[in-house]
């Protein structure tokens, strides 16, 4: 895990690279199961959810997957 956490603290962000973790991860299936909504579009580097919430994939906010970082 600590492979896969890059902590910038002058800018207060922290980033995971889920591929350091798991090699084959379904990142948008995982981030609609996390959030509870459903994928309306997917495209390179961002998903769309069904309220029209887009996440950046490349970037993900190490809040929104916490719950998987400490399960």
């Amino acid at each position: 895990m600590l492979k896969a956490v890059e902590i910038d603290y002058e800018k207060d962000k922290v980033k995971v690279d889920s591929a350091k973790i798991y090699s084959n991860i379904d990142i948008a299936e995982t981030l609609s199961n996390l959030t509870g909504k459903w994928i309306k579009k997917i495209s390179d580097g961002e998903v769309e959810l069904e309220d029209g919430t887009k996440i950046k994939t490349k970037d993900l906010d190490y809040k929104l997957i916490k719950p998987l970082i400490w399960w």
